[in-house]
């Protein structure tokens, strides 16, 4: 049995479609507008100074590849703190200092079900560590050890998303970081 391996997308495309995605398009819709290079239908679904060529561009020079994240699901190539929390915000719609807090390369606070762990941990790129800081138990129901797998599926679990540090590189006159 052959893994199936997720087209990676830049963050720009990524997080257009995520745009798309919560502007109400569906995937064969998304699909369509983009093949069709319909930047008119894209510019009214996301913030007015955003751009769309990319997006329609990225379709035309990769069209399979592009149908293929839309509907199998994509990984990002690489993804900035910024690109993280838009990313959130649009697939989510968790918002930063409401739902969770930014600090120095990390997210810490965000209250996700563990689907949602999952595809968060399949979608941002390897260099981004999660890590579950408690998991969220309504007081008023009743302790079971026959837990129904769904609804434990769709409770939600508060975590961290960390950069992991990498190594400085000392120079003459200071470091690179």
């Amino acid at each position: 049995m052959t893994k199936v391996t997720r087209v990676r997308l830049p963050q720009p495309v990524g997080i257009r479609l995520e745009i798309a995605r919560a502007g109400g398009l569906s995937d064969e819709a998304l699909i369509s507008v983009i093949h069709r290079k319909d930047t008119a239908a894209l510019q009214q679904l996301g913030p007015e100074q955003l751009t769309w060529d990319i997006l329609t561009q990225y379709g035309e020079e990769n069209r399979e590849e592009l149908k293929q994240a839309i509907l199998d699901g994509y990984e990002f190539k690489f993804l900035t703190v910024r690109g993280l929390i838009h990313y959130i915000s649009y697939r989510f719609g968790l918002k930063e200092q409401v739902d969770y807090q930014a600090v120095e390369g990390a997210l810490e606070g965000l209250k996700l079900t563990r689907s949602n762990v999952a595809l968060l941990q399949a979608t941002i790129p390897a260099f981004w560590q999660i890590s579950v800081i408690e998991r969220n138990e309504r007081l008023d129901e009743p302790s079971s050890v026959h837990l129904d797998l769904v609804s434990q599926e769709e409770q939600a679990i508060t975590i961290r998303i960390e950069r992991l540090h990498h190594q400085n590189i000392h120079f003459e006159g200071g470091e690179a970081g």
